[in-house]
């Protein structure tokens, strides 16, 4: 038994880059245009306030970035490490997740403390109660 050999006429892909009508990458191809009502071609930068972490291709940092929570202890000292490594790379991704797995370990201790204090000031608000319906 003889496979038939497809002749590349006979494709239905064939020839797709002869017209560039028929390319459906076309309209990204063409430069882009300015819309009418932005006021700006790029927004303005936020002032940086503090260490912020970029990668190593950056010469400075994207126009928006969070500092709401700055990196600090063990999970910071990680993630200042993985952003010394090119982000193409596996250990800048890897670091960047034992951090963050790091970051929940160190903030537990807060979770339990805030905890501790929400049910102690439940457990003072109750003996208050009880001491009030004895003295009436």
């Amino acid at each position: 038994m003889e496979a038939e050999i497809a002749r590349p006429m006979e494709q239905p892909y064939w020839g797709v880059d002869l017209c560039p009508e028929d390319r459906p990458g076309v309209p990204r191809e063409a430069p882009p245009h300015l819309l009418a009502w932005a006021h700006w071609t790029e927004p303005e930068r936020q002032p940086i306030e503090g260490r912020v972490l970029r990668r190593p291709g950056l010469a400075r940092p994207t126009p928006v970035f969070s500092t709401a929570l700055p990196p600090r202890g063990a999970s910071g000292a990680l993630r200042r490490v993985a952003y010394e490594i090119p982000d193409h790379q596996l250990p800048h991704t890897i670091l960047l997740m034992i951090a963050d797995r790091v970051d929940v370990l160190e903030s537990l201790p807060l979770l339990f403390q805030r905890r501790a204090v929400r049910a102690g000031k439940l457990r003072t608000a109750a003996l208050r109660r009880r001491r009030e319906q004895r003295g009436r």
